[in-house]
């Protein structure tokens, strides 16, 4: 018992101690470190090439045929042809268009999910402090039943107290043992997932504070300012602005490919020279290619109109819930609450009541604690959640 006391004041000293450990801390750390985020990156970069390469004008195309006649020694008749195919000269410019706008659309993309991966990593710290704050009440109960049970084993042995007492004693102290491993495992696997979010690197959190966010005084203010700089809608809406401009590149690929080079044509040692000049006229895909493009700019719109409804929505239900848990933090009054339980301990240190009547009414009082720290906890990340275009 008393080594497992040691080893949960440590834990709750270097928590104490400790503060590199922070929120803002392990989101730097977690925006450098993720990669999913580098990844994201990656793939941007390439399909802005993808395009500039095909943009491009293609290799020169060299053509050699010699004809041999009956008769004749060597080649008879010969012909060479060099050429060059370039697109329309307005296609090059449209899609020099199209690589700074897929550039656009890569970076909301990643604007998106590094939003929604900080976000991730913000709640799940919320929930570490949940946790610390947690261990930091249990640390105290466990001290004060390590302090009553030393008391009722001198008391059983001067005959001041019974065995039911005694034994009320000794389980409180296993099952805030119990309660102490379970929180440090769960607090465990929840740093494993920010370390998985940390590109595999291990994240420290040793606030004990459940972090304060900007309160919401008028929700119709905040969404509005919300919706405009909302991740997803932006996102959706540059996808849009992208399927706007490939339906007017597409409206102008009936241009023609246009083709030039150099012809020289021998017969027999007599050589002709030309110009070789050809145009190809797309006039079977083109118009399909259109149809696809009109399409594609359709779901665009609809996406556009979906992020907005879900956005609002989400702000709307969260907002909803965040007042009625505030409402039920604005009952609660912690600082009574932790003076009813050193009034309940000197009460039976006095041996004004027993322990079983210190138990019942303690142990009820210890699950109001925990129940403010989990509706605390709840009602910060409500409010991160709500925030979170401002990561």
């Amino acid at each position: 018992m008393k080594r497992f006391l040691i080893a949960v004041s440590l834990v709750l000293m270097a928590s104490a101690v400790r503060a590199e450990g922070s929120i803002g801390d392990v989101l730097k750390q977690i925006a450098q470190n993720n990669l999913t985020l580098k990844a994201l990156h990656h793939e941007g970069e390439a399909e802005v090439l993808d395009i500039r390469a095909a943009n491009a004008p293609g290799g020169l195309s060299v053509e050699y045929s010699p004809f041999f006649r009956s008769g004749y020694s060597g080649v008879a008749e010969s012909e060479l042809v060099v050429s060059q195919e370039i697109q329309f000269p307005t296609k090059y410019a449209d899609r020099n268009k199209q690589a700074k706008m897929q550039k656009a659309v890569g970076g909301k993309v990643y604007e998106k999910n590094r939003r929604d991966i900080l976000l991730e990593a913000q709640l799940l710290c919320v929930d570490v402090i949940r946790l610390n704050k947690t261990l930091a009440m249990l640390g105290q109960r466990l001290r004060n039943s390590e302090t009553l049970r030393q008391m009722y084993d001198k008391r059983m042995e001067a005959g001041d107290a019974n065995i039911l007492e005694v034994n009320k004693v000794k389980l409180d102290c296993m099952e805030v043992q119990t309660l102490v491993s379970e929180a440090q495992n769960e607090r465990m696997l929840l740093l494993q997932q920010l370390a998985e979010l940390n590109g595999g690197k291990p994240v420290a959190i040793d606030d004990v504070e459940i972090p304060k966010f900007q309160p919401i005084a008028d929700f119709e203010s905040y969404k509005a300012l919300a919706l405009a700089s909302d991740a997803d809608i932006q996102m959706a809406e540059t996808m849009l602005q992208s399927a706007d401009m490939n339906v007017k590149m597409q409206k102008r690929e009936w241009l023609p490919d246009i083709s030039f080079g150099y012809r020289r044509n021998t017969e027999q040692k007599e050589a002709v020279n030309g110009v070789l000049v050809g145009v190809s006229f797309p006039l079977y895909s083109n118009s399909k290619n259109i149809r696809a493009a009109k399409e594609r700019r359709r779901s665009a719109q609809l996406q556009v109109e979906q992020a907005r409804s879900t956005a609002e929505s989400q702000l709307r239900s969260g907002y909803q819930q965040l007042v009625g848990l505030q409402q039920v933090l604005g009952h609660s009054d912690v600082k009574m609450m932790q003076e009813s339980i050193e009034l309940f301990a000197k009460a039976l240190q006095q041996g004004e009541i027993n322990a079983l009547e210190y138990y019942t009414e303690v142990n009820s009082i210890y699950e109001k604690l925990q129940r403010h720290i989990d509706v605390h906890t709840q009602s910060a990340k409500l409010l991160a959640a709500l925030h979170k275009n401002e990561l």
